[in-house]
């Protein structure tokens, strides 16, 4: 009797499981899921080729066919003065300082935001047909200075960044101190002994110096640093104040004193002296630039 109820029990077990097991369950609800967005595959750009170059000034590319040319126009420049041809090696490396020099001027006007844009050359190079005629006559000049059309352009674009710098560079020039100096000279010391004494008497430079140089009366006119040819001499004159004057000295054995009569700073340069201090500053300037710059030979 115990038996029986036990394997009912159990039976009525096993059922409710079955029937559990039978009975449909409702699906879950799915979760929507977020369609990515779609993105743009990027376009591989194409990198620039360099050009076949001998130096990278700055970034910019000195180029093989460039140094080409201008090796050409200083071999024709040398022989049409009638100067010895330096050889090979001496050509490449003046024209290459050359053309670096060049670049140095386009690096900076391109620094500066005044660098030449595609449609100042475009006009450049009109106003170079109107002066010469033609166009027709421009491209004779550029093929018998080597010139293709490119290297032409890449040539002219660097003359114009040299002129927009140009004027900044000198600007400096305006506020340089300028000195009214005077000299007498003589290839004996003993006449300067008599100089000097006579200076110590109170007797007027000026007045003294005409006797030694009747046309000019020693006068040296105006001038600022850099005119000079002897950075040691300039040093000595420099220091002077108006109404002193230097010791005795001795160049190339013969025997100078300098006088200061005046001094004065933005005074307008006289032209031939403006000539000689606009190179000293161009000279300096590039010296200052290469110091700096970025230059590799390649």
């Amino acid at each position: 009797m115990h038996m029986k109820k036990s394997l009912a029990i159990f039976t009525f077990i096993i059922v409710l499981v079955l029937a559990s097991c039978t009975v449909p369950r409702t699906p879950p609800t799915p979760v929507p899921t977020e369609t990515p967005e779609p993105t743009e595959t990027p376009v591989p750009q194409p990198t620039p080729t360099a050009p076949p170059s001998a130096a990278l000034v700055n970034g910019l590319y000195v180029t093989l066919e460039d140094l080409d040319i201008k090796i050409r126009q200083l071999r024709d420049g040398y022989s049409q003065t009638g100067a010895d041809i330096p050889g090979d090696s001496e050509l490449r490396e003046e024209a290459l300082e050359d053309l670096i020099d060049e670049t140095l001027f386009l690096s900076a006007a391109i620094k500066a935001g005044i660098a030449p844009g595609s449609g100042d050359l475009d006009r450049e190079t009109e106003k170079l047909c109107e002066s010469l005629g033609s166009c027709d006559v421009l491209r004779e000049w550029q093929s018998r200075n080597y010139y293709s059309e490119e290297s032409f352009r890449r040539a002219l674009e660097r003359e114009t960044a040299a002129a927009a710098m140009r004027p900044l560079i000198f600007e400096k020039l305006r506020e340089t101190e300028q000195l009214h100096v005077y000299r007498i000279w003589s290839a004996r010391r003993s006449d300067l002994d008599d100089v000097i004494n006579r200076l110590n008497m109170g007797i007027s430079f000026t007045e003294l110096a005409k006797n030694y140089d009747a046309v000019t009366g020693g006068d040296m006119n105006w001038f600022p640093r850099g005119v000079l040819f002897s950075q040691d001499l300039e040093d000595k004159i420099f220091v002077l104040n108006p109404g002193e004057h230097t010791e005795i000295l001795e160049i190339d054995k013969v025997f100078n004193i300098f006088y200061v009569a005046e001094k004065q700073t933005g005074r307008a340069m006289d032209t031939q002296v403006e000539q000689i201090a606009q190179r000293k500053a161009l000279s300096d300037w590039l010296a200052e630039q290469k110091s700096r710059a970025e230059i590799e030979m390649l």
